[in-house]
């Protein structure tokens, strides 16, 4: 002891004991059986030490960060048989984040990022649960894939030749357009490409409706006497469609005749002949 050290001694009672404290953080009491012991007080305003520190229990023991008023502001805790280690954020409240037995860390939410923030969340609410899992192996070198616990969803695949190969299992509904490449799927079903040198509508418009018969009739009717009138010569692509005989002597009065029409596209055009 340093000659020029003062030690003051106090007297408390103890449910074990009698102990006798000094100041310096020093205390002398006894040990089993009232044998002597030495211990040493950590201080209140920080302090260090070595070696390890053991809370034994059967229950749950916490270890609590608190404010002045002792207000806990942090839980840690772990329970004998539990699912893993719990920290939480005490009245603050947020949840538990839990590091798991079988290695994994549990969350309500996880996010990256201080401004913009990239989330993994759950509302707990879904009949099965996911992941996404990054695995590789063989001819499938990397890859990103969804599935549950019924199988898998979709995967982003690289593979050995450095391409891509994105698969869906099931079916994709697109509120836009679907691009591969230069060539277009429109939300209407028209598709652009260049097999057809454009639009699919303007290559069938262009190559079958616009090239073949939709549709024939027979055009407006036409009068012509026949007693006493010059009646009608042949004319291409007209039909007699009547003949009249008013009197009903010996001799026609009168004769009708319609074009007949084909529709190609949507023009009626007059039919040819031979």
């Amino acid at each position: 002891m340093d000659k020029h050290t003062t030690w003051l001694a106090y007297i408390w009672a103890l449910i074990s004991g009698i102990c006798a404290q000094w100041t310096l953080n020093d205390y002398i009491n006894h040990g089993d059986g009232y044998a002597p012991g030495w211990r040493r007080e950590f201080s209140r305003t920080g302090d260090g030490m070595t070696g390890n520190l053991y809370l034994k229990n059967e229950g749950r023991i916490n270890l609590a960060i608190v404010d002045e008023a002792e207000t806990p502001r942090m839980w840690l805790f772990k329970d004998k048989g539990g699912d893993g280690v719990h920290i939480n954020n005490g009245n603050d409240g947020g949840g538990d984040f839990i590091f798991g037995k079988d290695g994994g860390f549990y969350a309500s939410a996880v996010r990256a990022g201080i401004g913009r923030k990239l989330a993994v969340t759950s509302d707990n609410n879904s009949a099965l649960s996911a992941r996404f899992n990054l695995w590789g192996g063989g001819d499938r070198p990397t890859v990103i894939e969804l599935d549950d616990d019924h199988g898998w969803h979709l995967y982003s695949q690289r593979n050995p030749d450095g391409s891509i190969r994105f698969m869906v299992n099931g079916e994709i509904f697109t509120t836009g357009s679907i691009h591969a490449g230069a060539n277009t799927i429109s939300t209407d079903g028209n598709i652009y490409g260049s097999l057809w040198g454009g639009w699919l509508n303007d290559w069938i418009n262009n190559t079958i409706i616009n090239r073949f018969v939709k549709d024939i009739r027979l055009g407006g009717i036409e009068y012509a006497q026949a007693w006493n009138g010059p009646g009608f010569n042949d004319t291409p692509g007209y039909v007699i469609t009547g003949v009249g005989n008013g009197n009903s002597d010996e001799l026609i009065d009168g004769i009708h005749r319609r074009p007949l029409q084909k529709l190609i596209g949507s023009v009626w055009y007059n039919v040819t002949s031979i």
